[in-house]
C-alpha cells in the first residue's frame, strides 16, 4: 500500500517495524485512495484491518470467499465495524453471463467463424458457473484446434478441452499454495480421507513452526473454494477428502 502512494523511501520490507509502516500511512496527506484486498479471509493477523479502517483517506474493499471466515476471529469492536459495511454477494454465473464473458475473448482472440455461439453455450454449461473453467476451456479448445490444424473448433475438441482445462486450473491452484498449505494438502491426499484432529496432528508433526488450528481451518476453506479438497459432515463428524 505504501508503494502505491509513493511512501516507501527508506523502507526495508523485512526489517521495518509494522508500527512505523502504519504511521507512514497515517501521515499521508495526498488525495484519497482505495485499497482492494483479495482473499482477505486468509490474513493470519486480521487486526491490521482495523488499523487500515481507521486510516484517513483510505477506503477498503475486502474480497473473501466466505464472509463468516473473515468475521469469525475478529474481536467485537472490529467485527462490528465491518458488519455494518456494504456487502455485495456474487452468485455463480449463469450460462448467459458466462457466454457474455467469453464473447469478447472470442472477438479479440480468434478469427471470425472459428467458434459458434451454440458452442460458447456448450462451454458455459460445462463450466457449471465457474468463469475460470469457462475461460480456460475456451483457451484450451483454441489451442487444440490450432495444434490439430482445424479451421474451426469442433464440439469434440470442446468436450476434450474441458477436463484438460480443469486439470490445468487445479495445477495452478496448487502452485500458489504456501508451504504450510501444501503440507496440509499432501496429508489429505496421502490419506484420501481424514478427520480434522488427525489432520492437525500430522500437519504439526511435519512442520517446524506450525500455524494455529484456526489458521489451518482457513487453509482448508481456501482449498475447498479451489476444489482441491472436499469436506463432508459437520463438527465432530466432519472429514476431509482429496479431490481427484
Amino acid at each position: 500500500i505504501l508503494g502505491g502512494i509513493d511512501r516507501t523511501i527508506d523502507i526495508h520490507r523485512q526489517s521495518t517495524p509494522r508500527d512505523e509502516l502504519l504511521e507512514r500511512l497515517r501521515e499521508y496527506d495526498g488525495p484519497p485512495y482505495v485499497v482492494i484486498l483479495d482473499e482477505v479471509d486468509q490474513l493470519e493477523d486480521k487486526t491490521v484491518l482495523y488499523e487500515l479502517y481507521r486510516t484517513n483517506g483510505l477506503t477498503l474493499i475486502l474480497i473473501a470467499n466466505q464472509t463468516e471466515n473473515l468475521f469469525e476471529p475478529l474481536n467485537n469492536r472490529l467485527a462490528s465495524r465491518f458488519r455494518t459495511a456494504t456487502r455485495i454477494n456474487f452468485d455463480r454465473y449463469g450460462i448467459d453471463e458466462l457466454v457474455a464473458i467469453l464473447e469478447p475473448r472470442v472477438r479479440w482472440g480468434l478469427d471470425e467463424g472459428v467458434i459458434q455461439s451454440s458452442q460458447l453455450e456448450m462451454i458455459a454449461n460445462a463450466a457449471a458457473g465457474d468463469a475460470r473453467v469457462g475461460i480456460e476451456s475456451l483457451r484450451v479448445a483454441a489451442r487444440r484446434a490450432k495444434h490439430e490444424g482445424l479451421e474451426r473448433i469442433t464440439d469434440e475438441v470442446i468436450r476434450d478441452a474441458v477436463p484438460e482445462a480443469e486439470s490445468e486450473i487445479k495445477q495452478r491452484s496448487l502452485d500458489i499454495l504456501t508451504e504450510h498449505q501444501k503440507v496440509v494438502y499432501v496429508v489429505i491426499t496421502e490419506h484420501g480421507e481424514i478427520t480434522p484432529s488427525e489432520l492437525y496432528a500430522e500437519y504439526r508433526d511435519r512442520v517446524d513452526d506450525p500455524k494455529s488450528d484456526r489458521m489451518v481451518r482457513n487453509y482448508l476453506r481456501k482449498m475447498e473454494s479451489y476444489n482441491l479438497v472436499r469436506a463432508e459432515g459437520q463438527n465432530r463428524g466432519r472429514t476431509y477428502h482429496s479431490v481427484s
